[in-house]
């Protein structure tokens, strides 16, 4: 029986144990949490009113500048763009680029997408009035038996509040555009797919999606497609050295023997 009652008054300690932390907390909490003075509240209203101040101004200003830098690059970009369009040594230029650098990206029908490629314009404008960033991709393709369109235009507006919407041009597909057949594993029947369901790139064209990562990444090839050649020639360069080390390897074994 003194074991129990033992065990009956360890329970209220525990408890008023337990009721003094609560009552602890709830006193630590009541203290911690002081309200600010109504004249301090007041001053800190109005730094916090000219910090927001200063951040629009600088936001305006940078987008000013970024303006003027976007308007700069595009006469350069259109002089180095008329520039290759003359040269028949540039013919298929930009498919050439593409393939290189986006090949990991590359559907089945990609490849017939970019082999009618005859130039690639990317711009980035800004709406100063309206704080509205507007990014703009045409594709210019020559005759071909995929679609009719000689430009093929995407663009992504991105408004102040950061929110994104798209504008796209719609692609009018030939009579011999060819149709992939798939299997369909909900229904299990066949159905016909769009050709640009094989293509990444008509993909993303096509997309209501604005995707600025893939936008980036087609700026960054226009901005300096040249890079994409030279690195394709340094990896030759790397296999040519390769194969030099292995012949010497070879005739160093035979002078050993």
């Amino acid at each position: 029986m003194s074991k129990s009652k033992g065990n009956n008054n360890n329970k209220k300690v525990v408890k008023v144990e337990q009721e003094k932390t609560v009552e602890n907390n709830n006193a630590s909490s009541t203290t911690t949490t002081t309200d600010i003075p109504q004249d301090i509240q007041d001053k800190l209203n109005v730094i916090n009113d000219k910090i927001k101040v200063i951040f629009e101004e600088n936001k305006k200003k940078m987008l000013q500048v970024e303006h003027k830098f976007n308007q700069q690059l595009k006469s350069q970009f259109k002089k180095r763009s008329e520039l290759l369009q003359k040269s028949k040594d540039f013919q298929g230029f930009w498919g050439t680029i593409l393939s290189k650098a986006m090949i990991d990206n590359f559907a089945d029908n990609d490849q017939a997408v970019v082999d009618c490629l005859t130039n690639i314009e990317v711009e980035t404008d800004i709406n100063l009035e309206k704080e509205e960033i507007i990014k703009k991709i045409v594709f210019s393709f020559k005759d071909n038996s995929i679609f009719k369109n000689k430009q093929i235009t995407k663009e992504i507006i991105t408004d102040k509040d950061g929110n994104s919407t798209c504008k796209n041009t719609k692609i009018d597909y030939t009579n011999s555009t060819p149709i992939t057949l798939k299997n369909n594993t909900n229904n299990k029947k066949r159905k016909q797919v769009d050709f640009a369901e094989q293509s990444f790139i008509l993909t993303w064209l096509q997309s209501n999606d604005a995707d600025l990562d893939t936008f980036e990444e087609f700026s960054r090839l226009y901005e300096d497609p040249f890079s994409i050649l030279l690195e394709e020639d340094h990896d030759d360069d790397d296999e040519d050295d390769d194969e030099f080390d292995g012949e010497d390897g070879e005739e160093d074994e035979e002078d050993d023997e």
